[in-house]
């Protein structure tokens, strides 16, 4: 969009043709979806259990989609942090045989092949047991032509940096470099980021190489729960609303005194409350649990 195009309505771009809202997504979008148990158990479904893994992979599949449809090319998605590894009970025990079946099993593999998805495993250096997964999802998938799944698994605070370190020690002298040597091709540097409930930044969410200059936008549905319509939004908002830098400042003061009271008094974005052991944003967390 030219600074003399006027942006379309955001009631425009929600009902525009699917063209008008590929023409503005990101190349590569990193994807944190969090309270995936918190989903599962509201639907009636134990975490502890093997029907959770089941479960997962088909609504993981389904926001994946989501964000495949509006055109982004390289979708990245945080599945293992180092929080999980530090669990205890019967999740923890089955977490890893549950993620090698729920991306490579047999199910997985003609699911992501019928939807036409190149599917990589990444952060592999201290997971051996998920090795061969990630072989049979790379051979399953190599010949798709549809956009790349990019499955992002950080079991220490310092596999990224252990990765980085690796592919420099290999010749990487420049991001691009140290890309292609870690994960086997460019992929552009992500700028959208899509997470759930507490805005926060980390690197075993974010591989660090592929944060660009990251748009940031938390929704308050917990677990896998991207759809078209909320995407829109947030692609109106990111290739729209926010895009405000221009070369000439000058001009973009002239009128500041009528904004006094917006920036005077603005909201602090990040504030919350807790309820029950959950953290949700204030404004919001009154109405849900039913407290004044």
């Amino acid at each position: 969009m030219s600074e003399t195009t006027a942006p379309p309505s955001l009631e425009a771009f929600l009902e525009a043709p699917i063209a008008a809202v590929r023409a503005v997504a990101p190349p590569t979008v990193i994807y944190g979806p969090g309270g995936t148990r918190r989903q599962a158990a509201m639907a009636g479904i134990s975490p502890e259990s093997d029907g959770y893994a089941a479960w997962s992979r088909e609504h993981m599949a389904e926001s994946i989609a989501a964000l495949a449809h509006v055109g982004v090319q390289h979708i990245v998605v945080n599945l293992l942090r180092p929080a999980q590894m530090a669990e205890v009970g019967r999740y923890r025990d089955r977490l890893l045989a549950w993620l090698a079946e729920g991306l490579a099993g047999d199910d997985a593999l003609a699911e992501w092949c019928r939807r036409g998805w190149r599917a990589r495993l990444i952060g592999l250096e201290q997971l051996p047991e998920l090795r061969a997964a990630a072989e049979r999802l790379a051979a399953a998938t190599a010949s798709a032509s549809g956009p790349s799944v990019w499955w992002y698994l950080c079991p220490t605070a310092a596999t990224p940096w252990e990765g980085i370190l690796a592919a420099a020690q290999r010749g990487a002298r420049s991001q691009e470099e140290a890309i292609s040597a870690l994960y086997g091709e460019a992929i552009p540097p992500a700028t959208l980021y899509l997470a759930f409930g507490k805005p926060l930044i980390a690197y075993d969410i974010i591989p660090p190489l592929l944060a660009g200059e990251l748009q940031c936008y938390w929704t308050q549905r917990p677990g896998f729960s991207l759809n078209e319509p909320t995407l829109r939004q947030i692609l109106y908002d990111y290739a729209y609303l926010r895009r405000t830098w221009q070369p000439a400042k000058q001009e973009r003061y002239a009128a500041l005194s009528s904004q006094r009271e917006l920036w005077e008094h603005g909201p602090v974005l990040g504030l919350g409350a807790r309820v029950g052991p959950f953290w949700y944003p204030r404004g919001i967390h009154a109405s849900s649990s039913g407290e004044n």
